[in-house]
């Protein structure tokens, strides 16, 4: 009697990724933001020791942070490092500020590009790249520009970019390598695609014959994927949304014991040698119970039945900028959905509640997502579940930044010049001598931020390149930039229109005022808030501004507004952009806790 044929089973366990992930090897690490990280792949490369690697992820943190803790990596290739509201990783920024890593800062969409391009089996990507960034100028290697031969166009090109091995995480997939992913997946499918091999961790293994019942989830098929894990609870402590959201509180006990003098130390005590031991030490089965229900817990928020414009007789600068943004959308607008900004989420969610229903909101992997109230451990499960559907970050980036039909996507920086450029990636500080006084000389590299992420291309390609600042000061606004991150007027509007991008301003709002300018050097002051004067603003900025004659008073937000917010964000997340790095440190746990205890 001869026997069934069957599929070769990719299955395997954490410990077979020293058959890819060798010593020297490039790894790229898929997931963003805090979503779905291959952290349970992370940490067996942390208990193999498997070091010398070359790492890169397009949006990444928790994974880069405790690879470097662990002294495993000599190259990191990153547009973007940030512990988001936990703030920025000790360990990156001292390996960058000492130089003890080779870095390779790339802009985001051009990872994307490069990833791309080796997924086609292509040497290299063109496309409208991040003209004007420092970034290009120092990536000499990666980027060039070309010509395109039917238009003449000048275009920016990148480099293939090829990981020897990708590790993602998904949700599920079947033993013979079709993976099916939910929620946010990044760029994942690039990633896979690009690189030589991949290993994926997932929630569930399902039969053949479940994944063909709901193949629309199937993106990742058998001939791509060289090896399964199943692994569940394979992301946390970051999310995979349904299946579970962030553990906050094991992430903020992550950021102290991760500091570089305990690092080593920490590690030792939370890694374990297995899973198993791992989770015993950050909270078990109940610590998973809780992680489980929160997505349960997300909530949409109605849209009031009527709009009442009566003026709120108290309001915060909170809820004045939260207002002031809204009202930069439109009817109708494109806008996406950034890193987590709290203050912009919570606009974007007021404009679609009152003067912009028809905002078509893209956020985590949300398409066209309804309004949503914001929380630590739910607003990404509460963008994918309000959205019409779902979308990865890359046909986010190829829809809307390159085709060049985004309106809005709000962005913050550490400074901001006279033309309008951002610089999210390097603060200078003052030279001193060896007793500690300064010789009058700078160190444009003195302190490093997170980058870039995808700012140098979406911040020109959006038709209104929309700011925000909570701290309106001549340290913010400088008269020239010291790293050019991102620039949006390398084009007039009429070569704008000419290469078929839609024509617009750049809009600032701040804790003191609402700004305007719409030509290379020329800012010009559009409303005053409530007690704040012409000098207060002039003062306050380091490049000129024209405040006109009788500048008019930003409109106040009105009662319902203020109520709206309070809906949106109930426990004021959006006020975090206003404290400092210490005071945030000491209000955060209060609330991660209070939402904790909630579930």
């Amino acid at each position: 009697m001869s026997s069934a044929i069957e599929l070769k089973s990719k299955l395997g366990d954490l410990s077979d990724i020293g058959r890819y992930i060798k010593p020297g090897s490039f790894v790229g690490i898929g997931g963003g933001w805090s979503c779905n990280k291959p952290m349970a792949i992370v940490r067996e490369i942390i208990r193999q020791k498997i070091g010398g690697l070359k790492v890169m992820s397009v949006t990444g943190g928790w994974e880069m942070e405790w690879l470097l803790a662990a002294g495993l990596v000599d190259h990191l290739v990153f547009s973007f490092l940030s512990l988001e509201f936990f703030g920025l990783p000790a360990n990156f920024r001292l390996a960058a500020e000492r130089q003890t890593v080779k870095l390779t800062e790339i802009e985001g969409c051009s990872m994307i590009k490069g990833l791309e391009a080796a997924k086609f089996g292509l040497p290299f990507a063109a496309f409208r790249g991040p003209k004007g960034s420092d970034i290009v100028a120092e990536a000499a290697e990666l980027y060039q520009t070309v010509r395109c031969p039917f238009t003449g166009q000048e275009l920016t090109a990148i480099q293939a970019i090829v990981p020897d091995v990708a590790i993602i995480h998904a949700q599920r997939a079947d033993a013979a390598g079709n993976v099916q992913m939910i929620g946010t997946s990044a760029s994942d499918l690039d990633m896979a695609m690009a690189a030589k091999a991949v290993i994926v961790t997932v929630e569930e293994i399902v039969s053949a014959d479940e994944i063909r019942a709901s193949k629309s989830a199937t993106k990742l098929f058998r001939n791509d994927v060289d090896l399964v894990i199943h692994c569940p609870m394979g992301a946390s402590p970051c999310s995979s949304v349904p299946y579970y959201s962030a553990h906050l509180l094991q992430l903020q006990k992550d950021v102290a014991g991760l500091n570089p003098k305990t690092a080593r130390s920490y590690i030792s005590e939370v890694i374990g040698d297995t899973e198993t031991a791992y989770w015993a030490n950050v909270g078990g089965a109940e610590a998973q119970r809780k992680l489980k229900a929160f997505p349960a817990t997300a909530r949409a928020v109605p849209v009031p039945a009527t709009l009442d414009t009566t003026p709120a007789r108290d309001f915060t600068v909170g809820d004045q900028m939260v207002a002031a943004l809204s009202a930069t959308i439109e009817d109708e607008d494109a806008i996406i959905l950034g890193s987590f900004t709290p203050l912009a989420y919570a606009a974007y969610n007021l404009a679609k509640l009152t003067t912009a229903p028809n905002a078509f909101v893209v956020g985590y992997s949300g398409v066209d997502a309804r309004p949503f109230q914001m929380g630590f451990h739910t607003s990404e499960a509460a963008c994918i579940q309000e959205s019409a559907g779902l979308w990865s970050m890359t046909e986010c980036i190829e829809s809307l930044h390159f085709r060049g039909t985004g309106d809005v996507e709000a962005v913050s920086s550490a400074q901001m010049d006279v033309n309008g450029d951002i610089n999210i990636s390097w603060l200078p500080m003052p030279v001193k001598d060896a007793a500690g006084n300064p010789t009058g000389e700078w160190n444009r590299r003195a302190l490093r931020l997170p980058g870039g992420a995808g700012a140098p291309v979406v911040f020109g390609l959006h038709r209104k390149s929309v700011a925000y600042f909570p701290n309106h000061s001549r340290m913010v606004f400088v008269p020239k930039v010291n790293y050019v991150t991102g620039t949006r007027v390398y084009l007039t509007d009429e070569e704008r229109i000419a290469e078929g991008l839609k024509p617009g301003p750049i809009i600032v709002v701040t804790n003191l005022c609402v700004m305007e300018s719409r030509e290379r050097g020329i800012w010009n002051v559009v409303s005053l808030h409530k007690g704040v004067t012409a000098k207060d603003v002039v003062d306050s900025t380091g490049f000129a501004v024209n405040v006109p004659n009788g500048c008019p008073e930003t409109r106040a937000p009105t009662q319902q507004e203020v109520d709206l917010i309070k809906r949106i964000d109930p426990t004021g997340i959006h006020l975090l952009d206003f404290i400092s790095g210490k005071e945030r440190a000491t209000k955060l746990p209060a609330i991660l806790q209070a939402e904790w205890d909630g579930v």
